[in-house]
């Protein structure tokens, strides 16, 4: 059997025009979120001061007292530390710490201070 011949194009007198059909509106992206400005919490400094040992400089983030967290020390690791909206222009501040094996969950209340954001409450729990 012996092939088909190929059909060859040829010119016609008439210029074909194609018409574009037009392109549907691209659908906008949803913007992104913008995200806010949290000043820095002390909390995460804090604990990163008690991890270095330096007892001094986590104790001018609180508002009273000394830090007590006997946990803290050169194993601690900060694995996160967040931070939300609170009540007195402050700010609800979470962390989580593990040190020696063991994870253990923080919560700090911050406010404005004298010499700004101060830590007026906190406690730790070991779950």
């Amino acid at each position: 059997m012996l092939p088909r011949p190929l059909p060859v194009a040829t010119a016609t007198s008439k210029a074909s025009v194609a018409t574009a059909k037009p392109l549907a509106p691209a659908t906008p992206a949803p913007a992104a979120p913008t995200p806010v400005a949290h000043p820095k919490a002390p909390a995460g400094e804090s604990a990163a001061s008690l991890a270095h040992g330096d007892r001094s400089s986590a104790s001018t983030y609180l508002a009273g007292g000394s830090p007590s967290e006997t946990f803290m020390n050169g194993e601690a690791q900060i694995e996160s530390v967040r931070a939300a909206p609170g009540s007195n222009s402050g700010y609800q501040v979470t962390a989580d710490v593990k040190s020696g094996g063991v994870e253990y969950y923080g919560t700090f209340t911050v406010v404005p201070g004298p010499s700004g954001l101060q830590i007026t409450d906190h406690y730790w729990i070991r779950p």
